[in-house]
């Protein structure tokens, strides 16, 4: 049943219509009167209208005045004005506020009808289109999830991503990777999941989801049943903070790429922490100009990943741009034993402190070169050597200081800097906790 309202300032002409629409039953009709454009708007502030048939001309507000009125409470309503006068101005302005139809009254009850019919007519139409439009925006609501799968597992699959962004099959997703602009992708294994692996595979999706910034945007799928893929973007604003480096620094690309490796360091930790599950990432570089080939890219991901794992080597973060030809082959240990990986392993570890030695040996730029979790590669050093990773920086550094003062004439601060040690004072002093010397002292003993 639809609302309608009569407005007149002649009650005769009010009641009139009310009595002939009231025994018209051709339309179901909930049928309302007022007397003035007051009136009507207060039954408007706390009555739902359908349709308004109201006078131009009458005192205080007219019958133009009131339709702003009525079209603010209840924009879809339809309007139909009645009046004794045939006046270009008023027809006019109606025309322009949407009015339906411009009725004279002495035109009769018949074309009254006929135009509150045509407003039922509008209004049925209208609600079929959004009820349509409900339904459809419901159906890709449920959908939406199974449809932005089988694409991923298509891209996976081979076919290249545009394509399948332009085909008409999926034009209405809401697809938050612009192929367009940089992105990249992650794959993530987790083990130790022996029971409701899918329903764990979700929880680590969501402990990402959790941590991943919102000026990054992401599509996800469990692809094969066991891997996790994450296509991510940054934002224009996120991507371009990496803008500005010294000549010599790190590109856009790898700044974010190190960002990113941040945040999987608190994925990582956390699906330990609440799942018991070591889960493993590879991160590409961005994809622009090589979205052709992603699923290659993810194949050796994954079979980066898996040869650590097969070394026994949990928690590593495989950066595939940095990790390049021999590297990758030293490092992912294929053909290796077990034992021969984690010695290998562990001599890459030292090899790159006495590198580095002057540069930066924390833990982070260590476990970055290595490809781990810096929180595990500590405790996986440990296991291995049984001591302390700190404590095998400190001493090689210790080590390097008095090999420096016995083989050459450096100055001491200069052996400090060598020595990875940023300020001499600290030197001296770290140095007479080590010895129970201080430099000046050891050297003069020599």
């Amino acid at each position: 049943m639809y609302r309608l309202l009569i407005v007149d300032d002649e009650p005769a002409i009010v009641n009139g219509l009310v009595q002939l629409f009231q025994q018209n039953k051709d339309m179901e009709l909930d049928v309302c009167k007022a007397y003035s454009a007051s009136e009507a708007i207060e039954i408007a502030r706390k009555t739902k209208l359908d349709i308004l048939i109201s006078d131009i001309r009458m005192p205080q507000k007219d019958g133009l005045q009131l339709v702003d009125e009525v079209i603010y409470y209840w924009p879809s309503c339809r309007v139909i004005f009645l009046t004794g006068y045939s006046e270009f101005d008023y027809i006019l302005e109606a025309i322009r506020k949407n009015v339906q139809n411009y009725i004279l009254k002495t035109e009769g009850i018949e074309p009254v009808f006929h135009e509150v019919k045509k407003a039922i007519a509008k209004i049925e139409e209208s609600n079929r289109y959004r009820l349509e439009q409900e339904k459809a925006q419901m159906y890709m609501q449920i959908a939406e999830p199974f449809m932005k799968k089988e694409l991923m597992e298509r891209m996976l699959g081979g076919e290249p991503l545009p394509s399948l962004l332009a085909q008409t099959r999926y034009a209405e997703l809401d697809f938050q990777i612009a192929p367009s602009r940089p992105f990249f992708f992650l794959v993530g294994q987790a083990e130790r999941l022996e029971i409701h692996k899918i329903k764990a595979l979700h929880a680590v999706q969501r402990i990402f989801d959790n941590h991943a910034p919102a000026s990054i945007a992401c599509e996800k799928v469990i692809y094969d049943g066991s891997v996790l893929v994450w296509l991510i973007q940054p934002a224009e604003e996120l991507w371009h903070r990496f803008d500005g480096k010294p000549s010599g620094a790190e590109s856009k690309e790898q700044g974010f790429v190190a960002y990113m490796k941040g945040i999987l360091e608190l994925v990582q930790n956390e699906c330990e922490e609440v799942l018991d599950a070591a889960v493993s990432f590879g991160i590409s570089g961005s994809l622009s100009g090589k979205i052709d080939n992603i699923h290659h890219q993810v194949e050796a991901a994954r079979a980066m990943i898996r040869n650590r794992t097969m070394l026994g080597q949990k928690m590593v973060i495989v950066d595939l741009e940095k990790t390049s030809g021999s590297e990758a082959a030293r490092l992912i240990g294929v053909g290796m034993r077990p034992d021969d990986g984690k010695k290998a392993l562990i001599d890459h570890i030292h090899h790159y402190i006495h590198e580095h030695l002057a540069d930066d040996v924390s833990l982070t730029a260590i476990a970055d070169e290595m490809n781990f979790n810096p929180s595990y590669l500590s405790r996986y050093y440990k296991q291995i050597t049984g001591h302390n990773l700190f404590d095998y920086i400190q001493s090689t550094k210790i080590k390097v200081a008095i090999h420096l003062m016995k083989t050459t004439s450096l100055k001491l601060n200069e052996i400090a800097a060598r020595a990875g040690f940023d300020s001499p004072s600290y030197f001296t002093t770290f140095f007479k906790k080590m010895t129970g010397q201080s430099p000046q002292e050891y050297r003069h003993s020599q």
